[in-house]
């Protein structure tokens, strides 16, 4: 297992995205990960991590459609400071819709598999933050988990189950 890292990207608007593909295919080579997995986290409740296609048509129509879906000028309990009291930041403006689209996308993080020291990622698949705020500075953290290339899976055969054995 290596040590987490982590990234600091903004996307450049509302509903816009940051591709991270690249700087996952350089930590999981700098992790010397053979076989595991790459977990992709992000620590921030108006935003989403997602695996598709990066193709310009595609993300102008999920932009649109969450702006469909979560228009901000709607109503948000989050946003009506005469009943809320949880979590409160003084002068804090209106986002709840960012919250509301977030829970639904529910993509706080993604889990992509690595084999060979590559992720496989389908033919077109890429790993992007979804910014579903106004932009800001975005924490996105990279753990990969498996065994490098100095490792063996079995360490002790005495120890391990017949059926994992070569």
């Amino acid at each position: 297992m290596t040590r987490p890292e982590t990234l600091h990207v903004e996307a450049r608007e509302r509903l816009a995205c940051v591709d991270l593909t690249a700087a996952a295919r350089d930590f999981v080579s700098r992790a010397d990960i053979v076989d595991g997995a790459l977990m992709v986290f992000c620590a921030h409740t108006t935003c989403s991590i997602l695996i598709n296609e990066w193709e310009a048509g595609a993300l102008e129509d999920i932009g649109a459609k969450i702006q469909e879906l979560f228009p901000p000028e709607a109503y948000y309990a989050h946003d009506d400071q005469s009943r809320r009291n949880e979590n409160i930041v003084p002068n804090e403006r209106r986002n709840g819709h960012s919250h509301v689209a977030q829970m639904v996308m529910g993509q706080a993080s993604q889990l992509v598999p690595i084999s060979d020291g590559e992720l496989l990622l389908g033919r077109w698949q890429r790993i992007f933050l979804f910014e579903l705020d106004e932009p800001k500075k975005r924490t996105i953290l990279f753990h990969a988990f498996g065994h490098s290339s100095a490792q063996s899976l079995v360490t002790n055969n005495q120890n391990a189950s017949p059926a994992y054995l070569p």
